[in-house]
Order: C-alpha cells, then structure tokens, then sequence
C-alpha cells in the first residue's frame, strides 16, 4: 500500500490530475448542498446531458470546447428555470424534453464531425488525466466564480429552500435568486464534465450531500462534511484508477458511492444502538 502510494505522489501525470480534482470535488461539494436542498438533483442530470449539444457545437463550428459548452449549459439551465413558470410547464417534464433533444443535437453533431478528432468516451465519462493547460485554466476561473457567488447567495438560498414564503416577504428577491442557482448549476456541470463526464457528473452533484445531510443539519455543518466526503472520495477513486488502470471518472463516482452506502449503514447502525439504549 505504502509503495502504492509512493508511485501514485511519483506519476507525473497523477499529480497533474490530483489538484484540479481536488478542485472540482470542493466546488461540486459545495454546490451538492444546494443541489439537494433545492431538491434539483434532476436538474444536474438534465442540463449535463444537454450540455453534449453545447460540446457539438464546441465540434462542428471549431470552437473553444468548454467555453462554448458552458454558455450552452447556462442557456439551458436557465430555460429550465423559467419554462415551468411561463409556459404551464411541469419542471421535471421541460427537463426532459430539453434534456433528450439537446442530447439527440449533440450525438448528431459530433458523430457528423468526422475530421474532428473527439474523445467521445472522455466527453461521456471523464478523463481527468488528460487536462491540458487551457483546460486547467478554464477550470481554475469557473471554480473561482461559483465559489464566490456561493459565498454571497448560499444563506439566502438556503433560507429560500426551507420557507420561500418568508424570504421573499423579507425582502430576498426569490425569483432572480433562483435563477442565479441554476445558472450556477450549468457553471457547476461544465466544472465536472473533465473528471467524470456527462454521464456521470450528477453523482458528483448529488452523493457529497447526499452522504453529509445523514449527519449534519445546519448549512455549515453540511457544506464541511460534504467537502470531507467529496475530497476523500475523489482520493480514493484516483488511487483505485490508478491502481487497477480504472477510467478516473468512474472510479471517483464509485468511491463517492461506496462512501455513500458506508455513511448510511453507520448512520442506522447509531440510530439503532440510540433506540435501544432509550
């Protein structure tokens, strides 16, 4: 294990991958609380599927990949946003609409690319390994972004999720409050597509939460153990990728997975032991 770990800090192209992984797993942690307060994990699959039309367009018209991918995913999460209040839309039914044919638009595109060279597979689901320098970048300003807008509008959006009723008598502007989550939330996408691809980047969004909302309950108390969880899953799934020569987004989600199933077993197993000592 020891020499393991040894030749993992050695590998040049492992310690490339860890600090921006590191990176997307304390953005994607923080914006996870939200995700599930809001109750929009949905919504994280939906706008990342679509965002395969962003990236075919990215493809055809020979544009900067994430950029245009971004844009396309803030588009999106932003008509998702309002699609239900002014067209009698149900939420879950515009995501779907929205998520199917922007994904049926991007398959056309890349696949009608044929002088492109695309990593379809690393599109799909992830390949941290493989970041360039301008996709390093690329990151390093979309995480700088998210967490700063998550550092001035999380309490509001936190008072928002449990009593909107409240926060808007109070002088929160809810509406415009709302759209800036989901517009975070396609920034989020894009963040995660690197390491764990279109496919798989709703479990990036979704398990740190999902594994801290077992124990903590305050918004501080959730957004640290959700980093915890994130941070040690995205360890653990680089070492097995490593390991076992795992593709590293799927391995990552599988470790947040496994912690997951840990955290929920321990969490009944002290419920139980409480019921019995009362």
């Amino acid at each position: 294990m020891i020499e393991m770990l040894s030749e993992f800090i050695a590998s040049p192209v492992m310690r490339d991958a860890l600090l921006p992984s590191l990176l997307i797993a304390v953005v994607t942690a923080s914006m996870s609380v939200m995700v599930m307060a809001h109750r929009l994990s949905y919504l994280t699959v939906g706008v990342s599927h679509a965002s395969l039309a962003g990236l075919g367009i990215a493809v055809t018209l020979a544009l900067p990949l994430l950029p245009t991918a971004t844009l396309f995913a803030v588009l999106i999460a932003l008509l998702l946003a309002l699609m239900p209040r002014r067209k009698g839309i149900s939420e879950d039914a515009g995501t779907g609409m929205l998520f199917a044919g922007s994904m049926a638009l991007g398959i056309i595109l890349i696949s009608s690319a044929s002088n492109a060279q695309v990593d379809l597979f690393g599109l799909l689901f992830g390949n941290i390994l493989t970041i360039s320098e301008q996709d390093r970048i690329w990151l390093y300003l979309l995480a700088g972004l998210i967490l700063a807008v998550l550092a001035l509008a999380s309490r509001a959006w936190w008072s928002i999720a449990f009593d909107p009723m409240t926060a808007e008598t109070s002088g929160l502007p809810v509406a415009g409050l709302r759209l800036l989550l989901y517009g975070l939330v396609g920034l989020t996408v894009i963040l995660c597509v690197k390491l764990a691809g279109i496919v798989l980047t709703a479990g990036l969004m979704v398990l740190p939460a999902a594994c801290a909302w077992l124990w903590g309950r305050s918004l501080g108390s959730l957004w640290l153990l959700s980093v915890v969880f994130s941070m040690t899953g995205t360890i653990i799934g680089l070492l097995w990728s490593y390991a076992h020569e795992w593709p590293s987004g799927a391995s990552v989600v599988l470790a947040l997975c496994v912690l997951f199933t840990l955290s929920w077993g321990a969490r009944e197993a002290v419920s139980r032991l409480g019921t019995t000592r009362d």
